[in-house]
């Protein structure tokens, strides 16, 4: 339960650094308008996550490619699975 409350609150955190215009605050007091740049505020946070993780893809490849396959990546122990 803690490590899927630290991922959403980690989401979060980069949603709002993620997210341009009016320092985070909406503005406009309509719901419709409101829960619209809410999840285009999701949508942006989701593009440059899934963009990261292209890079991180792309350079593994080449790492492969170039003969470093023989040892695991330093960027592995890093991450954390849960």
């Amino acid at each position: 339960m803690t490590a899927a409350t630290n991922k959403v609150e980690s989401f979060n955190r980069f949603s709002q650094w993620v997210g341009f215009g009016n320092r985070g605050v909406i503005a406009d007091n309509d719901p419709v308008e409101q829960e619209k740049a809410m999840k285009f505020n999701a949508l942006l946070t989701n593009a440059v996550i899934f963009h990261n993780a292209l890079d991180i893809a792309e350079i593994v490849r080449q790492l492969l490619e170039v003969g470093m396959g023989d040892r695991p990546p330093r960027i592995w122990p890093t991450s954390r699975r849960t």
